[in-house]
């Protein structure tokens, strides 16, 4: 009512629809007078206008009080939380403070650069990082994380760093959306994506989306994705820098899952199988089954890696760091 929804007939209930701000919501009130069904769409930098359904069911009296007994979200087609409700207690006395997080302003995107080589350059803030690859007549990303704001402030980083040549790639290690997210803004840019070929039809599958809830870049520039793919194993070179995109073979974070190493610098750059400690960290007790793969998988390519870009983490690392964080610990007696 608050919102002027609007009710009509549906299988012997009704169907409320309505709108608050950008969002849409569409809900089941069944035969009974219960909420059934609740229909919205948020915001993915990803999957664009992304539908969320909850599901009530199984009505029940709670001690006077008629409340569902199941319930369930799908989001984006896929079930995401299921609930089964035991209790019900009506209008108990609560006390909850939300933390300061809650309230707080988003921090600004902050990238800043650490040179790893001529013409290599680590572009880190915050929790996800990107590195840039200077070419001869372009440039090459690795990573565009987390959405359009991060990938933004990173391609004005890597333009005010190396000036006057244009991003020609965007090198994605895998779909996960915190790594993913601000791919679309790569594509605006005009990079062409290299990715892992199981990746390119999700890819394409997921930008057809509409982007109407928080209209993006692309969104606006309606433009085509371009794709370079590969299985195993792809090379970018210039005629003098090569750069060797490899899939990370039988790990379990992802089934297509990709490293970059530069065999003339001797840099490896990878997110998510090790993320290197602070200096202060504690080692683990047990080792990390991502990481033990990445080592074996750097064995098994005959990489020489002086140094490892790991795209989450406080510091870079090398392989001396790497075989440390996979060693394996006795546990404390004390």
């Amino acid at each position: 009512m608050v919102n002027n929804a609007t009710s009509t007939p549906s299988e012997g209930g009704s169907e409320v629809t309505f709108s608050s701000g950008k969002n849409k919501y569409v809900g089941i009130i069944n035969a009974q007078n219960e909420v059934a069904r609740v229909q919205t769409w948020i915001d993915n930098p990803v999957l664009g206008d992304t539908e969320v359904v909850f599901t009530y069911s199984d009505y029940k009296d709670f001690g006077g009080v008629r409340f569902p007994s199941r319930i369930q979200r799908v989001q984006g087609e896929h079930p995401v939380l299921e609930l089964t409700v035991s209790a019900v207690t009506a209008n108990p006395a609560v006390n909850i403070t939300a933390p300061a997080e809650a309230n707080a302003a988003p921090a600004p995107v902050a990238v800043t650069v650490e040179k790893l080589a001529n013409g290599v350059y680590f572009l880190k803030g915050g929790t996800h990082h990107s590195v840039a690859i200077d070419q001869k007549d372009h440039i090459v990303v690795v990573e565009g994380p987390q959405n359009e704001a991060r990938s933004s402030a990173v391609i004005a980083k890597v333009k005010e760093t190396i000036p006057n040549k244009p991003i020609k790639y965007l090198v994605n290690t895998h779909v996960h959306f915190d790594h993913s997210g601000g791919v679309r803004t790569f594509v605006d840019e005009g990079a062409t994506i290299v990715t892992h070929a199981d990746n390119k039809s999700y890819y394409e599958k997921a930008w057809a989306a509409p982007h109407t809830i928080n209209p993006d870049k692309l969104a606006q520039s309606k433009k085509t994705a371009s794709f370079e793919t590969f299985t195993d194993k792809h090379v970018l070179t210039d005629g003098s820098r090569t750069i060797e995109i490899h899939k990370i073979a039988g790990g379990g974070h992802n089934d297509a899952f990709a490293m970059v190493y530069l065999p003339k610098e001797k840099i490896l750059i990878e997110g998510d199988a090790f993320t290197p400690l602070a200096a202060d960290a504690p080692r683990p007790t047990a080792a990390n089954p991502f990481a033990v793969n990445l080592d074996e998988n750097i064995t098994r390519l005959k990489l020489d890696v002086k140094q490892i870009a790991a795209l989450h983490g406080p510091r870079l690392a090398t392989m001396a760091d790497l075989k440390a964080f996979i060693a394996v610990r006795p546990t404390s007696t004390n």
